[in-house]
């Protein structure tokens, strides 16, 4: 959830890894480990990332869906996005949006099932040691079964 929302807030504000890592006086290394989940950030850092990027510890954490600020500049335009709207870019793709389906409206213990769900299944993968790959979207399903 961290290495998500951290990549999230930090494309929202417009910043590179390397800016972000200039303002947090730290490496774009250690901002892509971040990012990719190799390494968490210690709590001071988690604090400092947090006011850099205008949003709340509890929200990279996924402790809570409301960040601190309503929206947060996709760049120096002045040109504002809100958290929202960045996850209905990523609905807006087909394979996403069927995996995704229903999930904006969905309670927040139900939102908490799915995660625990998605976070149980990667873990399963990293023991068995299954190579994560794209897989084959919705659309190429269901045209595979069509010539069938």
């Amino acid at each position: 959830m961290l290495s998500q929302r951290l990549r999230t807030a930090r494309k929202a504000k417009g910043l590179t890894q390397e800016e972000l890592a200039e303002h947090v006086c730290t490496t774009k290394g250690t901002i892509s480990n971040y990012e990719n989940n190799h390494s968490t950030p210690p709590n001071d850092m988690l604090r400092h990332l947090a006011d850099i990027l205008n949003v709340t510890t509890d929200w990279l954490l996924g402790r809570t869906d409301v960040a601190f600020s309503a929206s947060i500049p996709a760049s120096d335009s002045g040109e504002k996005r809100s958290l929202d709207e960045l996850l209905q870019e990523k609905i807006d793709d087909p394979d996403d949006y069927y995996f995704l389906d229903g999930y904006l409206e969905a309670s927040e213990e139900e939102k908490k099932e799915i995660r625990r769900y998605w976070y149980d299944l990667k873990k399963q993968w990293k023991v068995r040691h299954v190579k994560e790959e794209r897989s084959p979207s919705l659309f190429d399903i269901t045209e595979n079964l069509k010539k069938k």
